[in-house]
């Protein structure tokens, strides 16, 4: 008799510390719930008083580069022909010295499959600021150049590089009428 009643108070014990441990798990969900919200507010607010990656590069050497990476990998993986092209321009026109660190450090501000106008319109206060007219037609044709490489640009790319030239160039750009 003294072993079943030892039995039952184990027993007893046992399922009161599952229960109870499945409550904590319990409430510690409800309480990750509960601020899941708050934790999203203040990171949308803390990107808005310091900026996203993007919004913080400074230089428009390296914010063509963004843009030229970011161009391939919308539509895919960046091929060795479109990878080259680029090297090819970051030699000539832009003229960048370094330019594998050049490479790697623009690399990470790239996503695969972000929309190519997420990523300008981050960048268009810096290049607005930094180039003047003939320099965004280069820029333009850079990128041209780029979604090009692998034969014609697709028109996802097409109407990224308008865009681009429309949201760069603004009320600089003449209709032509015939």
């Amino acid at each position: 008799m003294p072993a079943l009643l030892w039995l039952v108070i184990i027993a007893f014990g046992v399922s009161y510390w599952i229960i109870r441990a499945n409550r904590t798990v319990k409430a510690a969900k409800d309480l990750n719930r509960n601020t899941t919200g708050p934790q999203r507010r203040v990171k949308h607010g803390l990107q808005d008083a310091i900026g996203t990656p993007l919004q913080r590069v400074r230089d428009p050497r390296l914010a063509a580069v963004i843009l030229m990476i970011q161009m391939v990998r919308t539509t895919g993986p960046v091929t060795a022909t479109e990878k080259t092209r680029i090297v090819e321009l970051m030699d000539h026109p832009l003229q960048i010295e370094n330019i594998s660190d050049m490479l790697e450090k623009a690399w990470t501000y790239t996503e695969p499959r972000r929309p190519f106008s997420t990523a300008a319109d981050q960048l268009m206060p810096l290049l607005r600021k930094s180039l003047n007219d003939d320099e965004c037609m280069e820029l333009l044709d850079m990128l041209r150049q780029v979604a090009g490489t692998d034969g014609e640009p697709s028109e996802l790319q097409l109407e990224a590089i308008v865009r681009l030239k429309r949201r760069l160039l603004g009320s600089k750009i003449r209709v032509v009428s015939s």
